[in-house]
């Protein structure tokens, strides 16, 4: 019995909430070894991204089965190899997992800071280990709702950075320029920030995760939408930063740097309002936490196909 294929913005939603969700910690790790140079360096992962989304296309597109790399090798190379992709994916997942749930929970700390940081991510990766026990279920509409909420703050956000540039004029951002690199030269900042900032695009995979559920031509399309919000989003954001507050503030604030975007916003343009700022930070926290929630989903349910 057939199902119905999801559409590009379903398919698109579901694996682009993966992968725009990283906007709300990479650009500050970018900031804290690249500096002043951080948005060179994520432009420089967007033009990476964007050959490997030809061959990633290319290559999936030949073999459109659920699995992503695993199946990809199985079929094109040993199982010795795919088997190690496998076990190399899987701890990426992992790993990816405590990473997510440990930025979540700074962001909510950033409200609440009364709770342990550490205590709070091994009791939100404990609940969604019961979830998946329990099996729980992708669905393609919550997942477009979250994506377009998430989009639209992000968008929001620039709008009133954009706003406070012009109405504070660019001091910022020719101080910032001015400052020493603390790693060196600028050629070794572009490389130690190119390295931070290739795990913006964490979860460029997940789409192939899922090919069989796309109906035919989808899959490139999911690839060119998420290289367009990753090239987008994360150089323009580490720009804007750069631009309202000095670069010691990134590294004071980078477990929860929108939240202090915003913030700053609030602050020089609109006043000290305590209840909006707590709102402000609780969007970010909400937002990050939904849009990697979906990801651990997606994940279990490609480690069932694979397997």
């Amino acid at each position: 019995m057939s199902h119905k294929k999801l559409g590009e913005w379903n398919a698109t939603a579901i694996c682009g909430n993966d992968i725009t969700s990283s906007v709300l910690y990479v650009s500050a790790l970018t900031i804290g070894v690249a500096g002043q140079y951080a948005w060179i360096s994520l432009l420089m992962v967007a033009g990476t991204l964007f050959l490997f989304r030809k061959i990633y296309s290319e290559v999936v597109g030949a073999l459109p089965l659920n699995g992503g790399a695993y199946n990809v090798l199985l079929n094109s190379s040993s199982k010795n190899n795919a088997a190690i992709a496998a076990t190399l994916t899987i701890l990426s997942y992992m790993a990816t997992a405590v990473i997510s749930a440990s930025e979540g929970m700074h962001y909510l700390h950033h409200i609440f800071p009364s709770f342990n940081v550490v205590l709070a991510t091994l009791g939100l990766l404990l609940l969604f280990l019961l979830l998946t026990v329990q099996g729980i279920s992708e669905s393609a509409i919550v997942a477009l709702i979250i994506f377009i909420l998430h989009i639209t703050c992000m968008l929001v956000l620039i709008i009133f950075c954009g706003i406070f540039i012009v109405n504070h004029g660019v001091d910022f951002f020719i101080q910032n320029w001015h400052m020493p690199l603390q790693s060196g030269g600028i050629f070794k900042a572009l490389i130690l920030g190119f390295s931070a900032a290739m795990l913006g695009i964490s979860g460029f995979e997940s789409s192939a995760n899922f090919v069989e559920e796309q109906k035919p031509g989808v899959f490139p399309k999911t690839l060119k939408n998420m290289w367009i919000a990753v090239s987008v989003l994360n150089p323009l954001m580490a720009i804007l930063a750069i631009g309202i507050m000095p670069l010691s503030e990134v590294s004071e604030y980078k477990n929860s740097f929108l939240s202090h975007m915003a913030e700053t916003y609030w602050r020089k343009n609109i006043g000290n309002n305590y209840f909006c700022k707590r709102c402000i930070s609780f969007k970010w926290s909400c937002s990050y936490l939904f849009c990697r929630s979906k990801r651990l989903d997606k994940k279990n349910d490609a480690g069932q196909d694979s397997s």
